[in-house]
């Protein structure tokens, strides 16, 4: 089968997970502001790395270097509490969104979570449709939760396979 021009021209992303460092942060910001309407600060992103070595686990490289997607995740006692989920516009669509949540949950499960929390716009349908994909359910509501616009936020969780054998 022949692929189409389109998907020929895209370009190769590595979907190696890489921790988020210092010299990170400028990009990863940059990437936030063009996506999100009530952005994380590049100060914001900075003290997490600073004291968070989990933050921003994953993060994926494009070939040739450049961020193309990020996540936020805390893993928290048996909770993985996950922040963001991003993917550069023009490279949304293409399964990257869904192997970094994938990689997310993956590591929770490597680590003992038993459940994944997050919030989550309602006009995002995009992002709406990945979570429900991988078995996410609303569980509450947080009224007029993001500042840009005062739109709720829908609290999604997913409860995650228990280890095998108790062993974590």
């Amino acid at each position: 089968m022949r692929r189409s021009p389109e998907k020929s021209a895209r370009p190769h992303v590595d979907l190696r997970p890489v921790r988020m460092r210092m010299e990170d942060v400028a990009e990863v910001a940059a990437l936030e502001n063009q996506i999100f309407g009530d952005p994380w600060s590049a100060d914001s992103f900075l003290a997490e790395v600073e004291r968070n070595p989990d933050i921003g686990y994953p993060i994926v490289l494009c070939s040739h270097g450049e961020i193309v997607a990020y996540a936020v995740a805390w893993f928290i006692v048996d909770e993985i509490h996950i922040g963001n989920v991003a993917v550069r516009p023009e490279l949304q669509g293409q399964g990257i969104g869904r192997a970094v949540l994938r990689s997310i949950l993956e590591e929770g499960e490597r680590r003992g979570m038993t459940y994944a929390t997050l919030e989550v716009r309602p006009s995002n349908q995009r992002a709406l449709a990945l979570y429900e994909r991988f078995g996410f359910r609303q569980i509450a509501v947080r009224k007029q939760y993001y500042r840009d616009n005062r739109e709720d936020a829908l609290v999604l969780s997913l409860d995650l396979p228990a280890p095998e054998n108790g062993v974590e």
